[in-house]
């Protein structure tokens, strides 16, 4: 839709304004990164998309060794493209409208491969921490306007790539020179996308080969065995077919195995033994479950919990499978044999069947008291494990099935009496039953450990103070006081000297005071805790907060009618008057746009920003509703405003405020329709094809119409039109549309075509598509 003639009713009083305080300004939220990352050593050239980001946005990467870059002013609210759902779909999730910035993202050669954390900030406060991804192998972006499969280079290679419309399947074509497995592995969820992978591989005959979806959410890893020089198309799209601007992901291609377990699949600290591996093709280079053996050696180092390692294969190196490091012996279960531990002890075992369970003896004295951890998803296994303690009597005396964040088991056990203890290890995701599905439990004596937990975003306003609040969880016993320290505050903040969590005590609120002249900024601060454990002091990084200095809302929205709903015609724009209640004294203009997170949000409604006039107090605000939308359903509107303010430094920031309640639109019939007869047209390039079109249009409906081609991106400047202008009565004319003579058209092509006209001062449009098959000479 073009940009709107935007008109601004003006009133200096609106009667009934209340003179409450609004709430707290809209902080700003990280959407996407794209390409969501890059190869170390590299520059490279992104686009951050944010929602609700004012244009003085502040970047924090948490390896100060990286530099995240904005480089380039906010693009308009990014309204989704597109085809869009109908029907019962239509009623689901609306996805969030981003701003994009360009930005350059610099990643040094000494940053190891993995995710990396970064948040943003602004006047209204501190996002929730985001993710992108450091990859070691060469890289390429996908070509979003290729229509047929992307030719990838040598493997091993990332690509990185976004789902950006519903229906949307992006496709690539490899071939390996060597015959052997090939890894294919996605990554999605780690960004916040939600894109649900379902992924599929072809050979050049079109016979599938591969068919993977990710129905959990937890990304894919797969491996089929590929033949030498022989071309395979991969396909990637969305188990729903759905898509967003959002759905951003990397895809890694390697020429080898993929480990996918490890007997054990941990190893005792200094140690070196033989593991196990377990994955497709690793000893033959065949499509079957395989295993090798190895001699690991596992590091000696002090607090190290896990390495990767690459398992080397003559079918190319695997992937880093992460192996755990402990300080107890470890084992692996004997299958099929009644297996008697003595504790401290760790062992490693797979269930032989489906929704199978493992028995394993202790002989326990009373009084002894023990951790049990069963862990499956930790080491990458697909289980669920539940984790079961009987006693000498046969009775339960124990049981956890999920620890909080994780479907891995784990529990505490305080022996009542001496005896033969039986611990049982079983499955609740059905998916045991296979050597590729091993799980880990561990039985060693308490150990005192702690884990200190805060927010990782808090906002402070301008001369005010505030709470952070520090938690801890206590193991082992632990019960002594925790000293902590809080680093890296922003000029204007402070905090008391001496913090620490008292004995015995599991939170601290910590109280930070903002001087009133402190300018309104942001610093990634961090938290360092230093408790005596097991008799040793032990500082540890408890983790990094983001505090934004604030300032206080200026302005209050609301919708003239509240919650009204308006029934609006397609195709047409309507203006929603709007109250401005100014608060601490504002006067100066104030910007409209569309909210990031809107409710029922549906089909490409929209509207583009409107600047209201310095001491304005009502407004009317135009929102466009194309005429495709449907009429069964309602749809909502959400406004931000955003207003230019001196923080007491003089520093000029955007404060950005959410209007009160909604905007309610009830779509009906529309105001004009244009169409066409030409049916599907066969046109050669470099000719011109003529477009017979019909017109209907409501009588209230007085100006000329413009009559205009619109070319996608990929068609621009290949398919031209010379505007035609209808008067209000003329019902027919023939449109004359010109084909480049360039073999980029040559195949199906949609044409579409506009009709657009004024009402009241703002556009009318109704659209017609053409379907033209493009032919060379």
């Amino acid at each position: 839709m073009s940009r709107l003639s935007l008109i601004v009713v003006m009133a200096l009083g609106v009667a009934g304004l209340s003179a409450t305080t609004a709430k707290a300004q809209l902080v700003p939220e990280i959407g996407y990164v794209y390409p969501v990352g890059g190869r170390v050593g590299t520059t490279v050239d992104v686009v951050l998309g944010g929602y609700d980001w004012t244009p003085d946005m502040q970047l924090f990467v948490h390896d100060p060794r990286i530099k995240l870059e904005i480089a380039g002013p906010p693009s308009p609210v990014l309204i989704s493209e597109p085809p869009y759902w109908f029907g019962y779909k239509a009623r689901g999730f609306a996805w969030p409208l981003a701003r994009e910035f360009k930005a350059k993202l610099t990643i040094p050669a000494d940053v190891p491969s993995g995710l990396v954390k970064w948040q943003v900030a602004n006047a209204n406060g501190a996002s929730p921490v985001g993710t992108f991804h450091v990859g070691g192998v060469p890289e390429v972006i996908e070509d979003a306007k290729r229509k047929t499969a992307q030719p990838l280079p040598a493997l091993p290679v990332t690509v990185s790539g976004q789902i950006r419309r519903i229906e949307e399947i992006d496709r690539y074509q490899f071939s390996v020179p060597k015959a052997g497995p090939v890894t294919i592995e996605l990554l999605a969820r780690p960004f916040g996308s939600m894109l649900h992978g379902m992924l599929q591989v072809r050979d050049v005959n079109g016979a599938l080969l591969l068919d993977v979806s990710d129905s959990e959410g937890r990304d894919i890893v797969t491996t089929f065995v590929a033949q030498a020089d022989a071309k395979y198309e991969l396909s990637l799209h969305d188990l729903d077919f759905a898509g967003d601007r959002s759905y951003v992901y990397r895809l890694t291609l390697t020429a080898g195995p993929h480990v996918v377990a490890a007997y054990p699949a941990a190893g005792k600290r200094g140690e070196t033994r033989k593991v196990e591996f377990v994955g497709i093709g690793i000893a033959t280079g065949g499509p079957q479950l395989e295993s090798v053996a190895r001699d690991v050696a596992f590091p000696a180092t002090p607090g190290v919990a896990s390495f990767g390692y690459s398992l080397e294969t003559p079918f190319g190196n695997a992937r880093p499978h992460t192996l755990l490091v402990s300080d107890v012996a470890e084992q692996v279960e004997v299958a099929g044999a009644a297996t008697s531990l003595t504790a401290p002890v760790a062992v490693t075992g797979s269930l032989e069947t489906r929704f199978g369970a493992d028995q394993f003896t202790l002989d326990l004295k009373k009084g002894a008291k023990w951790e049990l951890n069963a862990v499956a998803r930790a080491i990458g296994s697909p289980l669920d494990l539940e984790l079961q303690v009987l006693g000498p009597d046969g009775k339960q005396v124990a049981t956890n099935d999920d620890e909080k964040g994780t479907t891995d088991a784990s529990l505490s056990l305080a022996v009542a009496a001496d005896g033969v203890y039986r611990v049982i290890v079983s499955d609740r995701s059905g998916k045991s039953g296979s050597r590729t599905a091993n799980y880990r439990l561990s039985i060693e004596p308490p150990r005192e450990e702690i884990t200190v937990s805060f927010p990782t975003q808090l906002p402070i306003v301008v001369g005010t103070a505030a709470k952070l609040a520090v938690k801890v969880v206590r193991d082992g016993g632990f019960a002594g006081p925790i000293p902590l320290k809080l680093e890296g505050l922003p000029a204007g903040v402070t905090a008391p000297a001496d913090l620490a969590i008292p004995e015995k005590i599991n939170d601290l609120a910590i109280d930070l005071t903002c001087a009133a002249d402190a300018a309104a900024t942001a610093s990634l601060c961090t938290i360092t805790a230093t408790p005596t454990l097991n008799g040793q002091p032990s500082p540890r990084l408890a983790g990094r907060v983001l505090l934004a200095i604030t300032m206080k809302p200026r302005i209050k929205l609301t919708p003239e009618g509240l919650d009204d709903v308006s029934k609006v015609h397609r195709g047409s724009t309507h203006l929603f008057p709007f109250n401005i209640e100014r608060l601490e004294g504002f006067a100066g203009p104030i910007t409209l746009e569309m909210t990031a997170k809107q409710q029922r949000h549906r089909q490409g409604l929209s509207s583009d920003e409107l600047v209201v006039s310095a001491e304005a107090k009502r407004v009317e605000y135009p929102i466009f509703v194309p005429e495709w939308m449907e009429t069964t359903k309602t749809s909502r509107m959400i406004v931000n405003g955003a207003v230019k303010v001196a923080d007491p430094k003089g520093n000029v920031r955007t404060l950005l405020q959410k209007q009160e309640l909604r905007v309610g639109i009830l779509p009906e019939g529309a105001l004009m329709k244009l169409s066409h007869s030409a049916g599907e047209p066969t046109v050669t390039l470099g000719s011109e094809v003529r477009i017979p079109l019909a017109l209907s249009l409501a009588t209230e409906l007085k100006d000329p119409i413009k009559i205009t081609v619109m070319p996608s991106d990929d068609q621009s400047s290949l398919l031209a039109a010379d505007p035609i202008q209808l008067s209000p009565g003329q019902k027919e004319t023939t449109f004359v549309v010109r084909i480049a003579n360039d073999a980029k058209l040559v195949g199906e092509q949609p044409l579409v075509i506009r009709a657009a006209t004024l009402r009241n001062g703002y556009p009318v449009i109704s659209e017609t598509k053409v379907l033209l098959t493009v032919k060379a000479p």
